[in-house]
């Protein structure tokens, strides 16, 4: 009789186990999301003097998709791949002699991740929509386009092939539940980039007035605004 009670005692902590370990796996807010996105980049470096002065005119459109994992209802860590250009002209910022332009293809791979301030996500139906925080970092590839109708001085040092740098990105953006499983996602970001010649030139040393705020290598960067919808696979 004691060994048949044991065995009850047992047989009854092994179902409480199952079904709470069950109960849980059901209801865990971790899930997958893909995505795609449309966006436009602005460059902000030595051409612009690292302006937005001419935000619609400069804007270049570019597309991307990722992949990331929600572990939980605040946050997600993803990758993402994107491909577009930035553009900028001297005869928008008031050099109309000098005619320089920037005209660089940009193929983008990041990781990132995403805190949400609100939860959201799988179970969490009652929250439409959440704003969020990124930060992301990986690899850059570029190819500058130069302008051959400007004339460059001996002083200008010109890198017209294909580079590669690092690249970082900090942003703030906003997530809206379209239904159970598809997500709006929009967002507007600040791209950095590793290098100071994305233009396809730097300046030497001996370029007139090196070192001033006109005349300097700074690392050059974009603006990115962001736009697309995901689609979350998860079991409801």
């Amino acid at each position: 009789m004691k060994k048949n009670n044991i065995k009850k005692n047992w047989s009854l902590v092994i179902a409480i186990m199952f079904f709470s370990y069950a109960a849980h796996a059901q209801r865990s807010t971790s899930f997958l999301e893909l995505g795609v996105y449309g966006m436009t980049q602005n460059y902000l470096g030595d051409v612009n003097n690292n302006s937005l002065g001419a935000l619609t005119q400069e804007a270049r459109f570019g597309m991307g998709t990722q992949l990331k994992y929600n572990f939980s209802s605040i946050l997600s860590l993803g990758a993402d791949v994107n491909y577009g250009s930035i553009y900028s002209h001297d005869n928008l910022h008031g050099n109309v002699d000098r005619d320089y332009q920037v005209d660089t293809d940009l193929l983008n791979l990041n990781v990132f991740t995403n805190i949400h301030f609100i939860p959201f996500g799988k179970y969490n139906l009652r929250n439409t929509h959440t704003p969020f925080i990124h930060i992301g970092m990986g690899a850059l590839t570029y190819q500058p386009h130069l302008n051959t109708n400007a004339q460059y001085p001996d002083q200008i040092e010109l890198y017209p092939g294909t580079g590669q740098t690092f690249t970082y990105a900090l942003g703030f953006g906003w997530r809206i539940r379209r239904s159970l499983k598809t997500f709006y996602n929009l967002g507007i970001y600040y791209n950095g980039f590793g290098v100071s010649n994305i233009e396809g030139f730097n300046y030497n040393e001996d370029f007139g007035g090196w070192g001033s705020a006109e005349v300097s290598n700074t690392l050059d960067g974009s603006v990115t605004f962001k736009f697309g919808m995901s689609l979350g696979f998860f079991d409801q």
